[in-house]
């Protein structure tokens, strides 16, 4: 089993490659990470916001959509990877920062945030909870959360982090583990996250829609 900075480093090293292809018609892996996009920005038209923070935003292609879809918008953007960060920087999206950082220990004030969405990066985080935890803090009291990542059913699921796991790890990719819609259920109870949706949709894709209630707990 690697290590947290292993996994880091396999990531680093693995989306800096990507990074050059990630933008293009040629993505071949990461050409599917696109599909989710209209699903998270169908969540935000029932949500009233001002800025958004972005997690593990790669090149930025979604918050190119969002500013797109909703303009006059603050957006923040931030991936482990330097690389990514700098391609998403040389696009110039107005009123729109990318910085480089990590999900698991966000370099922002306190209820900072509307709005946090996460796409396709959470099964490389070596420490989730930790990252339900920050965006807890950082979200503003009634601010909201858009997850979406892999999942299956139980059996489907073993296979992925038993299996297919440790092969991609052969091939230099970091991705750490598959969680299922319970798993992420209780992760954000414990962050204080109240769940408003979650699903296990087709493609093996899962879907959560979490809140930072206005209470003092």
């Amino acid at each position: 089993m690697l290590t947290d900075k292993e996994y880091k480093d396999l990531s680093i090293k693995e989306f800096t490659k990507a990074a050059k292809i990630y933008d293009s018609k040629h993505a071949g892996i990461y050409e599917m990470c696109k599909d989710d996009y209209p699903f998270v920005a169908e969540e935000l038209k029932n949500i009233e916001f001002n800025n958004l923070l972005d997690v593990g935003c790669g090149t930025g292609p979604m918050i190119e959509l969002f500013v797109q879809e909703f303009p006059n918008k603050e957006y923040t953007g931030i991936d482990l990877t330097p690389k990514m960060i700098e391609v998403a920087s040389q696009k110039n999206l107005p009123q729109t920062t990318f910085i480089v950082g990590d999900s698991e220990n966000l370099p922002f004030e306190d209820e900072s945030f509307d709005v946090i969405t996460c796409t396709n990066s959470f099964h490389h985080y070596p420490n989730p909870q930790a990252f339900f935890n920050e965006v807890k803090r950082v979200l503003k009291k009634d601010g909201y959360l858009v997850l979406r990542d892999y999942t299956s059913n139980n059996f489907m699921i073993w296979l992925m982090n038993h299996i297919e796991m440790p092969l991609s790890h052969l091939l230099g990719h970091g991705d750490v583990k598959i969680h299922s819609c319970k798993e992420v259920q209780e992760m954000c109870q414990k962050a204080c996250l109240h769940v408003e949706k979650i699903e296990a949709q087709k493609n093996f894709r899962l879907h959560l829609v979490a809140r930072k209630e206005n209470v003092t707990v």
